[in-house]
């Protein structure tokens, strides 16, 4: 029997793909993945080769493949052990179809087990491959609608609508992500907490509009003062955060205080409210007190609040704090 497709061997579209399709074909016969390729061809799509399992290790992105055809039966590593590893490395869904001459059912079985999403039995028939792959696409395409989908959601969960850097759910993903960071290759990483002074009194006198220009002002001079990796948030109402890995108490204190400079020369041009200042407080994970990503904030927050009480338009740093006049420390509980 002819593995050339057939002429009644019509072309199924990709269920709304959008376009030719790039597919990993992992066989170790040359013949048969010959045939494969020219199936596939015909639909219109790309291919990709590998002989075995360390070719298709080193051929399978999840971000340019977009099915995976699997030869059940090869030597060393099988389909099915590779298609567990393929799985535990994906962080896209890409579709597995099997091509097998394995007709039991516990080699079915296992097959969906270890990742599989279907079947197809050799020797391929060109109108099963077609149906199949087009389906496996389908799913394909849906999914990297969904994922995009999840990540913008994740995007705007993680924004402040107002001033359009992170919110507080996004700093204290960041903090977690650095402090363990900095504690796993001993880095540096300090934070810098600001708060704009008498923001109350902009907004009785000059309205909620200009209070909101004033947010979008400071959080448009913070975002440009940093330098990346550094990453800046709004903490909540008129408080704002930085974080800045590889940075010590020093470094962060210079940031803060260009920062304070920048933003009372900015509002002396700009905005219905006039100049306006700002105060902040610094910590850096070589403070002796601070043992956890809570300590770090709260040790800021009593430097800023001590910058509020010795007259504002200032920043103070963690590690001049006497003990006295400030907020008092509350207890470590590793957040």
């Amino acid at each position: 029997m002819s593995s050339r497709p057939s002429r009644d061997a019509t072309p199924v579209p990709a269920g709304g793909f959008g376009g030719p399709a790039t597919i990993l074909v992992i066989d170790d016969d040359p013949i048969q993945v010959a045939t494969t390729q020219q199936m596939l061809s015909a639909l219109g799509h790309r291919t990709v080769v590998a002989h075995g399992w360390v070719e298709a290790l080193r051929a399978f992105d999840d971000r340019q493949i977009d099915l995976v055809l699997m030869d059940a039966v090869m030597p060393t590593v099988d389909g099915f052990k590779l298609t567990r590893i393929l799985r535990e490395r994906m962080q896209s869904y890409v579709p597995i179809l099997f091509l097998t001459a394995l007709a039991n059912r516990q080699a079915r079985e296992r097959g969906i087990q270890v990742g599989g999403d279907d079947f197809l039995t050799k020797p391929l028939s060109p109108v099963e491959l077609a149906v199949r792959v087009g389906a496996m696409l389908r799913i394909r395409h849906l999914t990297k609608v969904l994922e995009a989908k999840s990540l913008e959601l994740d995007r705007l969960a993680n924004l402040d609508a107002l001033t359009g850097i992170g919110n507080r759910r996004a700093f204290d993903r960041a903090l977690a992500h650095e402090w363990e960071r900095a504690v796993r290759y001993g880095h540096e990483l300090g934070i810098a907490l600001f708060d704009l002074d008498g923001f109350k009194q902009v907004n009785d006198t000059f309205g909620h509009a200009a209070g909101d220009e004033l947010l979008a002002c400071f959080a448009r001079t913070l975002e440009g003062s940093a330098e990346t990796p550094a990453q800046v948030f709004r903490f909540g109402g008129e408080e704002f955060v930085a974080c800045l890995p590889h940075a010590d108490e020093q470094r962060t204190w210079n940031f803060a205080e260009r920062v304070r400079r920048q933003f009372e020369r900015r509002t002396a041009v700009e905005g219905a409210a006039g100049p306006r200042t700002v105060s902040a407080g610094v910590a850096a994970i070589g403070d002796p007190r601070v043992h956890s990503p809570g300590m770090l904030v709260e040790l800021a927050d009593r430097a800023l609040y001590r910058a509020k009480n010795e007259g504002r338009n200032r920043v103070c740093r963690a590690a001049d704090d006497d003990g006295a006049g400030g907020r008092p420390i509350l207890a470590d509980t590793g957040s």
